[in-house]
């Protein structure tokens, strides 16, 4: 019984602490100072939305991908912050425009 005890306990230890770990790679990376790192995953999530690979994230290419929150265009409108009709990688990952929810608006 005891031996039971300590494997589960030992079985509920590295749970929780490969939990952590995982959420430790998604979440430390973020920086609330306008110099920090950018995101996790956003530069993926940008080559994959820049169809043509230019580095220039189009509104048509944005539009083009499934949106679950906020008004997309309106989305797209706050990245594109100088109004040239693209977003350069650097504007996708800032964080401006994602709405709501973790490292969102980060630099506001």
């Amino acid at each position: 019984m005891k031996r039971f005890r300590l494997a589960v306990a030992v079985g509920l230890a590295m749970v929780f602490f490969v939990t952590g770990m995982a959420f430790s790679q998604t979440q430390g990376g973020q920086s609330s100072v306008n110099q920090g790192p950018p995101r996790y995953g956003c530069q993926q999530r940008f080559n994959a939305l820049d169809a043509n690979h230019d580095g220039k994230l189009t509104k048509a290419e944005f539009m083009a991908a499934p949106h679950w929150r906020n008004n997309p265009e309106q989305v797209f409108a706050s990245m594109d912050t100088n109004g040239r009709g693209y977003v350069t990688k650097e504007e996708f990952c800032t964080g401006k425009g994602m709405g709501k929810g973790p490292g969102a608006r980060m630099n506001q």
